[in-house]
C-alpha cells in the first residue's frame, strides 16, 4: 500500500532541478548509469514530471510514497537488480507500465521480465523517437485504465447509494401505506382463508398433490399472518407492563418445543438460576420475543443438535443466554437482521428477531448476537431485574 506522499516532497529529496508540476504524469527512471538516466530527464522534463533514482531500493522507496505513471527500469544494476526491483515494484502497483532498458545477453533476465507484466522492452543504446512513442502510449494507456477504474468505484457508488434509497422508499412505504387498520383489515381476511383451507384439508384424502398444494398456502398464509402481527405490535406504542418470572416463561417455552415437530432431533440443555429472576415487562411479547429465539435457533439445526439455555444474576441485572449448534448467521445478515422491516428471503425470520430486538430494547434490556457460519449462534439478553 502506497503512503501518498506529496510528490513535491519527492522532487525536494531527491535534488531534482525541475519543478513538480501535477497537471502531468510522472515518469520514474531507475538505471544505475547516469548518462541513460539523464538522457531520459533531458528528453522528457519538457512534458512529464521525471524521476531519475541510481538504484533498485531507491526507486522502491519512490513507489511506496506516490504513484507513478510509468516506469523505466534497467535490467543490469549494482545491489537490487532489475528483476528484483520489478518483483518489489509490482507488491505496490500492479498496473503501472514499465519498460525495460536491457542489453545485449541480457535475455534470460528479460524472459524473467515478462512474468511481471512489462510493456516493452529496449535496446540500450535506445532510440529517442521509439523510446518517446513507447511512453507516450503507455501514458495514454494507464490515464485510460485509471479513469475506467474510477468511474467504475463512482458508478459503484452512485449504485449502493440508489439501493440504500430504495430501501428507505421501501420502509416509508410499509410505514406510510400500511397503516394498522389497513393491516387489520388484511389479518381478519387471511384468517377467513385460513378458516376455510382447515375445512378443505379434513374433506380432501386421496389427491396427494392436491394435498401438498394445500398444506403449502395454509405455511404460507400462517406466516403472512405472523408477519402482519408482529408489524401491529411494533406500532403499538403503549401496552401493560407487569411483572414476568423469566424462568418460568422458558421453562414453558422449552416443554412446549419439546412436544413439536421442529425440535424432534434437538435436545435442551438448561441451567436456570435457583432463585426467581423478575423483570418489568408485557408477559405476551416478552413470551414471543423469547420464543422467536428458540425458532430461529431449531430451524437453523438440519439434523440432530442441541440448544443450550442458561440464565443467571448479576448483580441487580438478569442475563439470559441462548446457544446452539446450527448452521449460523453471517456478518451481514446479523446487521441487516435487527432493521424491523428486513426479512431474510430463504427463511423470512428476520422480522422475528428484529421484533425480539425491539421488544427487549423497549422494556430497557440489551441484546446480543454473535454467529458463526457453521458453528452455531448465540443470542445474550440481559434486563434490570424488578425492584419488588
Amino acid at each position: 500500500m502506497q503512503e501518498n506522499t506529496n510528490p513535491k516532497d519527492i522532487f525536494s529529496q531527491l535534488g531534482i532541478k525541475e519543478k513538480f508540476d501535477p497537471t502531468k504524469p510522472t515518469i520514474l527512471v531507475i538505471d544505475d548509469e547516469i548518462g541513460p538516466r539523464e538522457s531520459i530527464r533531458m528528453i522528457f522534463k519538457n512534458k512529464y514530471n521525471v524521476i531519475p533514482v541510481e538504484s533498485g531500493e531507491k526507486g522502491i522507496e519512490v513507489i511506496k510514497k506516490i504513484k507513478v505513471d510509468v516506469i523505466i527500469l534497467d535490467l543490469k544494476m549494482e545491489g537490487k537488480n532489475g528483476i528484483e526491483t520489478l518483483e518489489e515494484i509490482r507488491k505496490y502497483d500492479e498496473k503501472v507500465p514499465i519498460i525495460i532498458l536491457t542489453g545485449y545477453g541480457d535475455m534470460e533476465s528479460a524472459r524473467k521480465a515478462m512474468h511481471f507484466g512489462v510493456i516493452e522492452f529496449m535496446a540500450k543504446p535506445f532510440d529517442i523517437p521509439e523510446l518517446e512513442s513507447i511512453v507516450n502510449k503507455a501514458i495514454e494507456k494507464i490515464k485510460i485504465e485509471r479513469e475506467s477504474e474510477r468511474l467504475k468505484d463512482e458508478l459503484s457508488s452512485l449504485n449502493s447509494k440508489l439501493l440504500k434509497k430504495f430501501e428507505e422508499i421501501e420502509k416509508l412505504a410499509t410505514i406510510g401505506q400500511m397503516s394498522t387498520e389497513v393491516i387489520h383489515e388484511i389479518n381478519n381476511l387471511l384468517t377467513v382463508i385460513h378458516g376455510y383451507i382447515q375445512l378443505l384439508l379434513q374433506e380432501v384424502n386421496s389427491k396427494e398433490l392436491t394435498m401438498k398444494y394445500i398444506t403449502t398456502i395454509e405455511a404460507e398464509i400462517k406466516r403472512c399472518k405472523n408477519i402482519t402481527k408482529n408489524i401491529m405490535e411494533l406500532a403499538k406504542e403503549k401496552c401493560e407492563i407487569e411483572d414476568v418470572n423469566v424462568n418460568e416463561t422458558i421453562e414453558k417455552l422449552i416443554n412446549f418445543l419439546k412436544e413439536s415437530k421442529l425440535c424432534k432431533n434437538v435436545s435442551f440443555n438448561v441451567e436456570l438460576e435457583k432463585t426467581p429472576l423478575i423483570i418489568k415487562a408485557n408477559k405476551n411479547h416478552f413470551h414471543q420475543a423469547i420464543l422467536n429465539l428458540f425458532l430461529n435457533s431449531a430451524k437453523s439445526i438440519e439434523k440432530e443438535g442441541f440448544i443450550s439455555v442458561k440464565t443467571k444474576r448479576f448483580g441487580n441485572l438478569m442475563i439470559l443466554e441462548i446457544k446452539d449448534n446450527g448452521k449460523g448467521i453471517s456478518k451481514e445478515i446479523i446487521e441487516k437482521v435487527l432493521d424491523p422491516f428486513y426479512i431474510n428471503k430463504e427463511k423470512a425470520n428476520g422480522i422475528g428477531l428484529s421484533f425480539t430486538t425491539k421488544i427487549i430494547k423497549r422494556y430497557g434490556g440489551n441484546f446480543e448476537i454473535k454467529s458463526e457460519i457453521g458453528k452455531g449462534t448465540e443470542f445474550k439478553i440481559i434486563f434490570p431485574l424488578s425492584q419488588i
